[in-house]
């Protein structure tokens, strides 16, 4: 699932901004360094709906399309690797996924890997994906590097969700809709960043971003997603 990688990539971002707030610190009098620590709360968030061209249903309803590996792999393509964990077989309504993220620095590679929990209403026809808690494994670079990116799960939690469903179009047709949430909250400590530095710029910003990365990659992974429907 695409969300994944906007998650890595938020969490970098703010483990980068604190970071350089961090630097900013060490400059600062001797007083402040022993003040009493807080945190702050910064929270990143998006959302879409996009929906495929009218298509007609094929002799094999959608439903089980949904329940087929091919198809959650292709919802997950985005990420580096996607691989089933649980042996429920395609009758289970409920799968278990992990995903993994690699992120490339000079030097050093960053990888992500996220727990994903996939809900599978055949009937309705219904499919909901959403997302644990994430772990980052880091390969190469400086230590300090490793350990500030290894440490972002104890500041950073995230959560997204992507239920797609099928709605009546004219013609007896239908479309495929994708309704897509994500929420990045990072807990920054305020020796971090402090509170003369404004929360808002920081929000806006990482919202925007994990907003152009929804415009820009759910249309055409759903519009992949129900081609591969029409062949199968």
């Amino acid at each position: 699932c695409m969300c994944m990688r906007m998650c890595m990539c938020m969490c970098l971002m703010g483990a980068a901004a604190a970071l350089q707030a961090q630097t900013a610190c060490r400059r600062a009098a001797t007083a402040a360094r022993h003040c009493t620590p807080y945190a702050r709360d910064l929270a990143f968030v998006a959302g879409l709906v996009v929906a495929t061209e009218p298509f007609a249903v094929g002799e094999k309803p959608i439903g089980s399309w949904f329940a087929e590996e091919q198809a959650l792999s292709i919802l997950m393509s985005q990420a580096e690797s996607a691989r089933r964990l649980d042996s429920g077989g395609r009758d289970a309504s409920v799968q278990r996924w992990k995903v993994a993220t690699g992120i490339e620095f000079p030097g050093m590679v960053a990888r992500s890997e996220t727990p994903m929990e996939v809900t599978i209403d055949s009937e309705t026809p219904r499919l909901s994906i959403s997302s644990g808690d994430s772990k980052t494994v880091c390969e190469g670079g400086p230590s300090w590097a490793r350990g500030l990116l290894a440490r972002i799960g104890e500041i950073a939690e995230t959560s997204s969700s992507n239920v797609v469903e099928l709605r009546d179009a004219p013609g007896g047709k239908v479309v495929c809709v994708s309704t897509i949430s994500l929420k990045v909250s990072l807990d920054i400590p305020a020796l971090l960043l402090p509170p003369f530095v404004p929360a808002g710029p920081f929000e806006r910003a990482g919202s925007e971003s994990i907003q152009k990365l929804l415009d820009r990659d759910m249309e055409p992974l759903l519009a992949k997603f129900c081609e591969a429907y029409c062949k199968w």
